[in-house]
């Protein structure tokens, strides 16, 4: 190969890498879009539900933030309300914000289209569950039913979490069933 097909070749290349770094960038920032844009739909969706009649928020202003909002689906004894370090066994129905979930037909979500559902669950208040059953939690009575909305900065965050993307608002409808340890 002489100096000139070198120089040829050589151009061929860097307008090839050229090429696949433009790709590159622009499916970056069309995924740092469409994240953002994931972000922004979900917190107008959670700051539309926060208007909703009968949706009550716990935590208004948690680092500048709103905190959890909620609808009362069943009334609990209101006895017993459990705290930091208990270990509470609960029912739930989870859902994640989508375009089809509108302030207006939250409740008739239909538990076909839960991404997660488990009829007996313990847990401890404080332990490993998403900052934003541990807020609601403690404000349950034995017995209540709450839908609960938690956004993503009290949910799973800017992280992914198996079939959850980030900056997802989650929906629960969650039942309080027991106390099952006072520690």
């Amino acid at each position: 190969m002489n100096i000139q097909e070198k120089n040829i070749y050589m151009k061929k290349i860097w307008i090839y890498l050229l090429a696949i770094c433009s790709v590159a960038i622009a499916f970056s920032s069309c995924s740092e879009d469409s994240a953002d844009k994931w972000r922004n739909d979900n917190l107008a969706f959670y700051n539309r539900i926060k208007k909703v009649p009968n949706v009550h928020a716990i935590g208004d202003s948690i680092n500048g933030y709103s905190g959890v909002c909620y609808q009362i689906i069943k009334e609990g004894s209101g006895e017993k309300l459990p705290i930091f370090g208990n270990v509470v066994n609960v029912s739930y129905t989870a859902w994640i914000y989508n375009d089809t979930i509108s302030y207006e037909n939250v409740p008739e979500l239909n538990t076909d289209d839960a991404f997660n559902s488990d009829s007996d669950y313990d847990f401890k208040i404080g332990g490993d569950v998403i900052e934003g059953w541990n807020i609601a939690i403690q404000y349950m009575s034995v017995g209540d039913k709450w839908r609960i909305f938690i956004p993503y900065y009290l949910g799973y965050g800017n992280f992914d979490n198996s079939n959850v993307p980030a900056y997802s608002t989650l929906i629960f409808d969650i039942e309080l069933k027991e106390i099952v340890s006072d520690n």
